[in-house]
């Protein structure tokens, strides 16, 4: 009797991530060219009187936030194409030492930046929800929950991309709606603190359960 063999993927069905990742990463250049004088440019004049007094926690932020940026996407490329060798957990031990850094740096931020309540309290719930999806991610592989591990990681990388929809959708918002100018944070800082990392969670959710569904349905 003759058996069957699955067949395997074809390249084609990786054009949509393909895509995806070509975007994620084109998002990051993006705000590299926007945030680096920061890294580059260790001034008064860079940081502003705003930042200049807890410099360091911005730093130590933004280079852990830049390292889990260039190795998540680099995972989630490996993961969903099932390439979980060697190089896939070694990035992964960077990735969530990367969010350990950058998640430090970011609760100091927002204990310590002026601005209102609100501002700062979502910027907070932002490096919490960090903490808490990377560890369920870590968590589920190392009891061996494979296709949890994946949900999870691609819910940390929504919040990790956080860095980038923040700044994006502030100079869109900026662009269309104007606000008067003011040292502490406006509404549109508000706004962002918040919708930059629970919009896209809300809007991944589903995506994430219909493709969990589907592989239920296959088997």
């Amino acid at each position: 009797m003759a058996s069957t063999v699955p067949a395997s993927p074809t390249s084609g069905s990786h054009i949509p991530l393909a895509v995806a990742i070509a975007l994620l990463v084109a998002g990051m250049i993006w705000f590299v060219g926007r945030v680096s004088h920061y890294l580059t440019d260790y001034s008064l004049a860079s940081y502003t009187g705003y930042f200049w007094p807890r410099r360091v926690g911005l730093a130590v932020h933004l280079v852990g936030g830049f390292v889990a940026l260039s190795t998540g996407v680099t995972q989630i490329w490996l993961g969903l194409t099932r390439r979980t060798g060697q190089v896939h957990r070694v990035l992964g031990k960077v990735y969530a030492s990367a969010i350990l850094v950058a998640s430090i740096g970011g609760f100091y931020l927002a204990f310590t930046i002026p601005g209102q309540l609100a501002y700062r309290t979502g910027l907070v719930f932002l490096n919490v929800a960090w903490v808490i999806t990377t560890t369920m991610a870590l968590y589920s592989i190392r009891t061996r929950r494979i296709q949890q591990h994946r949900e999870w990681m691609l819910r940390s990388y929504i919040v990790t991309f956080a860095f980038v929809t923040f700044r994006f959708g502030e100079e869109v918002l900026r662009h269309w709606i104007t606000l008067p100018a003011s040292p502490d944070a406006d509404d549109i800082s508000i706004i962002m603190a918040w919708s930059c990392w629970a919009v896209p969670l809300l809007l991944g959710e589903p995506l994430i359960q219909l493709h969990a569904m589907r592989r239920t349905r296959s088997k």
